[in-house]
């Protein structure tokens, strides 16, 4: 783990931070005095770990700045030219420079720590940089559209979150932990879309695998409901899901007319038995929906393995839900990520990640459409990917 210390006088601080620093096994140093030998080290070098003061002088020799370290931080962030450290550790012995940085770091995932007095706590800091950055792989990928409602409903599982930052990387993530049924504990990230829809999917998801080589990628969150044959709260598992705007668009007898030539993305066949054998035994079920804590609900969960049809628009029209059914005469649902997760899933390495799409049903992609059933259908369909992964992930995959 390359680690550059920002600080203006090496003994005290810095040397601390480079005795426990050595003390884990990192050895691969380099220290600086100043915001402008910093940025210098950083053109030249890529690091893993930045380390700086918040007090530092621009120039060495010159005045100490109380905002220096936020200040180099920023000039970072917005510059190119400059190698981006994969993760930020700042230490201060100011109490009120730490409580004015405080939010800055907290939006980025950043660590912020007050003194060095305490060097177990500093050493376990290093320690867990340490075995994050030497080690970029993820078992278990979680995505999800929303990071209102959805997300929320996934960072409410038990598996010990805790979020970061890449300095390169626009997206806030949560990394945790799931202990599975043999017994062995697996990484688990997840992550929310910068906006709804395919293109984001597709682009957060591939570069997903790219970085951290999931085995496996799911998705929850909430979708539309084929109303007569789904409830509200109901758990989707899309196979297949395809997009249900692709085809042609051509004239006939002077009206335009829509030629549908759907591309499909199916589920893992291994996965797809693993749910028809969940489905038919209603396992999880009954469990999920008693421990909500929300509005009573009218129907017994049930779960439904069947096709998904995604799409670039929110529907509220059942003309245009009548078109998609058209499609496939089986369809169970109609959201906007399924097909972009799955095709990136699939197309992004040679060996890919298996890829489920599990979205509970908020609504039924009518007029009379509202958010009443959102939380409850991001809590469904988190609940039963977690024990779904909890229980049937093993140490093989």
């Amino acid at each position: 783990m390359k680690t550059l210390i920002v600080d203006d006088q090496y003994q005290n601080k810095a040397e601390i931070i480079a005795k426990l620093l050595k003390d884990i096994g990192c050895f691969d140093i380099d220290h600086v005095a100043s915001s402008r030998a910093a940025l210098k080290a950083m053109r030249a070098c890529a690091y893993d770990l930045l380390i700086l003061d918040l007090h530092i002088p621009a120039e060495m020799g010159g005045e100490v700045e109380a905002g220096g370290g936020q200040a180099l931080l920023e000039f970072v962030e917005l510059n190119d030219n400059v190698h981006k450290p994969r993760a930020v550790v700042a230490i201060t012995s100011h109490k009120d420079s730490y409580e004015s940085a405080a939010e800055f770091f907290g939006r980025r995932g950043w660590t912020l720590s007050l003194g060095v007095e305490d060097e177990d706590y500093l050493r376990s800091i290093f320690l867990t940089k340490k075995m994050h950055l030497t080690s970029e792989k993820f078992d278990i990928v979680f995505v999800t559209a929303l990071e209102k409602t959805e997300l929320e409903a996934v960072r409410d599982l038990p598996c010990e979150w805790q979020t970061f930052q890449r300095f390169d990387d626009v997206n806030i993530y949560h990394r945790g932990t799931l202990k599975v049924a043999d017994g062995s504990v697996r990484q688990v990230l997840a992550v929310s879309l910068p906006r709804m829809g395919m293109v984001a999917a597709a682009a957060v998801v591939t570069k997903l695998c790219i970085h951290y080589s999931p085995s496996i990628v799911v998705m929850t969150g909430i979708a539309g409901g084929i109303k007569g044959a789904v409830e509200l709260g109901d758990i989707l598992v899309a196979d297949p899901s395809w997009d249900w705007g692709s085809g042609k668009l051509t004239v006939r007898d002077g009206e335009p007319t829509f030629l549908s030539d759907p591309h499909q993305m199916t589920l893992d066949p291994v996965v797809s038995a693993e749910m028809r054998h969940i489905a038919a035994n209603r396992k999880y079920l009954d469990e999920i929906q008693n421990t909500w804590r929300g509005r009573p609900t009218q129907h017994r969960l049930n779960i439904h393995l069947g096709p998904v049809a995604s799409g670039a628009v929110v529907l509220e029209d059942p003309k245009t839900v009548h078109l998609i059914k058209t499609q496939n005469r089986k369809t169970i649902g109609v959201e906007m990520e399924a097909y972009g997760v799955m095709a990136a899933a699939l197309y992004s390495r040679k060996n890919p990640p298996k890829c489920i799409v599990i979205k509970s049903v908020c609504d039924f992609a009518d007029p009379l459409k509202d958010n009443e059933w959102q939380m409850y259908a991001a809590y469904t369909s988190a609940q039963f990917a977690f024990r779904y992964l909890r229980d049937f992930f093993l140490a093989d995959q």
